[in-house]
């Protein structure tokens, strides 16, 4: 009952238009007065200080600053132009250019509504301008922006590290293939897509001598993935360290190189790096006493008690899990989810077995369809208003896409060396 009272308060608090922090805090903090008296309130100061002093959690500003730099710097439009001429020949070759960009897109900046605000505003630019309908665009772009922080680098794997205390160097390669089968996936619908609706053609890829200009162009910014992965997966740097690296990198390339980086838009992409980072960081400090106070009235171990009495099949308990998260995701901003959820379900999938390093792309691919699930997905918000289309046109083309991404998910559940096989390649411990 104390349970149920609990996430009842949380959710009604939210829905009733709460921020997600402020609420997390208030019951917080209200649990700990009737659970453990007001002597002992000033544990929640000690828990959010804790919550917040990770040093993994020092990349999250950097990584948000890269992707922002590279948003203004011209390194995305150059990205889009070697995934148009890569895949922009068939039938609906834009649409795959759209998954193709966001793919590569996602090997620099970890964050998928960077993806929809930077990239967003190329591809759907160029689709309209092809004859493609802006509900078509829009809607592609915001469920491309899903693969962001499922391949390396990720925002939400260095948080899962950090809460987990698990390797983020081994989450950032479990993420790989997922990440890629994601894209197939909605390659694949386009594809479908594109011969019902009889979308155009591409121009013909053309020679090498008209295409090196294109290549060569982006191949600094294409080099960004390389040395961010490179450098943690050799030991070279720490994915904080890389982090920075990557920031480095992205302000060099679109000041000196690219000569699109102003110094008046440095200034204001640090202040508003500096706003996303705040949000973020805020829902951190105030899950961490929230965290707390679940574990301190052990309701995970009582909602584990409650799962396994229904049953004590893997694959049941881990298709309940993914329901549960895939509804969370429909109404919670997926940062929060991943903080409230994390100390409750970890240890139901430790009992039954699952590896830490496989849960934390379960429940990062999850979050990541709720970015685009109404009524409170991110990415749709994002892509509605740099395209103008409402967001009720967007959600109801979204079906088929979804469909695919809730496919891989199915897929990334329940075979489990999909994500294990490359960091077990590379020496990375996991359960075997």
């Amino acid at each position: 009952m104390f349970i149920t009272a609990i996430l009842l308060a949380l959710c009604l608090l939210i829905l009733g238009g709460v921020p997600i922090a402020v609420a997390l805090g208030i019951i917080a903090i209200g649990t700990m007065w009737i659970a453990v008296g007001p002597d002992l309130l000033a544990i929640s100061i000690q828990r959010i200080y804790a919550g917040t002093t990770s040093f993994p959690l020092l990349a999250i500003p950097f990584f948000i600053l890269a992707g922002n730099l590279m948003n203004t710097g011209g390194m995305t439009a150059r990205i889009f132009n070697v995934a148009h001429l890569l895949v922009g020949q068939v039938r609906g070759g834009l649409g795959h250019v759209n998954v193709l960009a966001s793919m590569l897109f996602a090997g620099m900046s970890g964050s998928a509504v960077a993806d929809a605000a930077g990239l967003g505003v190329v591809e759907i630019k160029a689709m309209r301008e092809a004859g493609y309908s802006a509900r078509f665009a829009a809607t592609l772009t915001a469920v491309s922006s899903t693969i962001g922080p499922i391949i390396p680098p990720s925002i939400p794997f260095v948080i899962y590290g950090s809460l987990a205390n698990v390797s983020v160097g081994a989450l950032f390669l479990a993420g790989i293939v997922p990440g890629v089968l994601m894209g197939l996936a909605l390659m694949a619908i386009v594809a479908v897509v594109a011969k019902r609706q009889d979308l155009p053609r591409g121009d013909r890829r053309p020679g090498w001598r008209k295409a090196w200009p294109v290549v060569s162009a982006a191949l600094p910014a294409l080099l960004m993935p390389p040395l961010i992965l490179g450098g943690i997966f050799t030991g070279i740097v720490t994915p904080t360290e890389a982090a920075v690296v990557a920031a480095g990198y992205a302000f060099l390339l679109g000041r000196l190189y690219y000569r699109e980086l102003r110094l008046d838009d440095v200034l204001e992409i640090i202040w508003e790096s500096g706003r996303q980072t705040a949000q973020v960081m805020f829902i951190i400090a105030a899950a961490a006493p929230f965290g707390w106070i679940l574990i301190q009235q052990q309701i995970p171990n009582a909602l584990l008690a409650a799962i396994l009495s229904l049953s004590s099949e893997p694959w049941l308990i881990l298709l309940i899990v993914n329901i549960v998260l895939l509804i969370l995701g429909m109404f919670i901003e997926g940062v929060a989810i991943l903080i409230i959820a994390f100390p409750v379900l970890l240890p139901i999938m430790l009992k039954i077995g699952v590896d830490p390093v496989h849960f934390g792309v379960i429940i990062v691919l999850n979050i990541m369809i709720g970015l685009v699930t109404p009524p409170v997905g991110l990415c749709l918000y994002v892509v509605s208003s740099i395209s103008r289309v409402p967001i009720t046109e967007i959600a109801s083309e979204m079906w088929p896409y979804l469909l695919a991404l809730v496919a891989v998910l199915g897929v990334i559940t329940y075979v489990p060396e999909i994500t294990l096989w490359l960091p077990r390649l590379l020496g990375f411990g996991v359960i075997q």
